[in-house]
Protein backbone atom coordinates (compact mmCIF):
# COMPACT_ATOMS: atom_id res chain seq x y z
CA UNK A 1 0.00 0.00 0.00
CA UNK A 2 1.39 3.64 -0.94
CA UNK A 3 -0.33 5.03 2.37
CA UNK A 4 -2.51 8.44 1.95
CA UNK A 5 0.67 10.41 2.31
CA UNK A 6 1.75 12.15 -1.45
CA UNK A 7 4.47 14.82 -0.25
CA UNK A 8 6.07 16.22 2.68
CA UNK A 9 7.89 19.39 1.89
CA UNK A 10 10.48 21.82 4.23
CA UNK A 11 9.00 25.24 4.16
CA UNK A 12 10.99 28.10 5.97
CA UNK A 13 10.94 28.33 9.59
CA UNK A 14 11.04 25.02 10.01
CA UNK A 15 7.70 24.32 9.16
CA UNK A 16 6.60 21.03 7.35
CA UNK A 17 3.77 20.80 4.40
CA UNK A 18 2.00 17.61 4.26
CA UNK A 19 -0.20 16.65 1.11
CA UNK A 20 -2.35 14.10 1.12
CA UNK A 21 -3.66 11.85 -1.46
CA UNK A 22 -7.06 12.83 -1.09
CA UNK A 23 -5.98 16.65 -1.81
CA UNK A 24 -5.93 17.88 1.66
CA UNK A 25 -2.92 19.95 2.85
CA UNK A 26 -1.66 20.63 6.28
CA UNK A 27 1.50 23.09 7.81
CA UNK A 28 2.98 21.88 11.00
CA UNK A 29 4.98 24.36 12.69
CA UNK A 30 7.91 22.09 14.57
CA UNK A 31 10.07 24.69 15.48
CA UNK A 32 9.09 23.96 19.27
CA UNK A 33 9.24 20.34 18.38
CA UNK A 34 12.63 20.49 17.23
CA UNK A 35 13.88 21.26 20.63
CA UNK A 36 12.35 18.29 22.41
CA UNK A 37 14.23 15.02 22.30
CA UNK A 38 11.71 12.94 20.34
CA UNK A 39 12.72 15.89 17.45
CA UNK A 40 16.43 16.53 18.47
CA UNK A 41 18.05 15.05 14.90
CA UNK A 42 15.47 17.42 12.78
CA UNK A 43 16.92 20.49 14.51
CA UNK A 44 20.10 21.18 11.76
CA UNK A 45 18.31 22.89 9.11
CA UNK A 46 20.31 20.51 6.40
CA UNK A 47 18.55 17.22 7.92
CA UNK A 48 14.99 19.22 8.45
CA UNK A 49 15.30 19.93 4.65
CA UNK A 50 15.56 16.27 3.51
CA UNK A 51 11.68 15.88 4.60
CA UNK A 52 10.22 13.03 1.98
CA UNK A 53 7.09 11.26 2.46
CA UNK A 54 7.49 7.55 2.37
CA UNK A 55 3.73 5.70 2.83
CA UNK A 56 2.38 7.33 5.51
CA UNK A 57 6.00 8.31 7.26
CA UNK A 58 7.80 11.74 6.84
CA UNK A 59 11.21 10.39 6.86
CA UNK A 60 14.32 12.54 7.24
CA UNK A 61 18.06 11.59 7.05
CA UNK A 62 21.54 13.09 8.12
CA UNK A 63 22.97 11.14 5.17
CA UNK A 64 23.66 7.55 7.18
CA UNK A 65 21.06 7.54 9.21
CA UNK A 66 17.13 7.73 8.40
CA UNK A 67 14.85 9.33 11.27
CA UNK A 68 11.06 8.31 10.70
CA UNK A 69 7.62 9.95 12.12
CA UNK A 70 4.08 8.91 10.98
CA UNK A 71 1.96 11.77 9.88
CA UNK A 72 -0.61 10.46 12.17
CA UNK A 73 2.04 11.75 15.22
CA UNK A 74 2.80 14.78 13.53
CA UNK A 75 -0.92 15.61 12.85
CA UNK A 76 -1.17 15.60 16.34
CA UNK A 77 1.60 17.44 17.36
CA UNK A 78 -0.20 20.11 14.98
CA UNK A 79 -3.45 20.39 17.31
CA UNK A 80 -0.98 20.41 20.32
CA UNK A 81 -0.04 23.75 19.40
Amino acid sequence: MDGFLISARPLPGQRLELIFRNGSTAVINMKRRVGTVRFARIADEAVFASAKAEGDKVVWTDGKNPFAVYCTELLDAMMMD
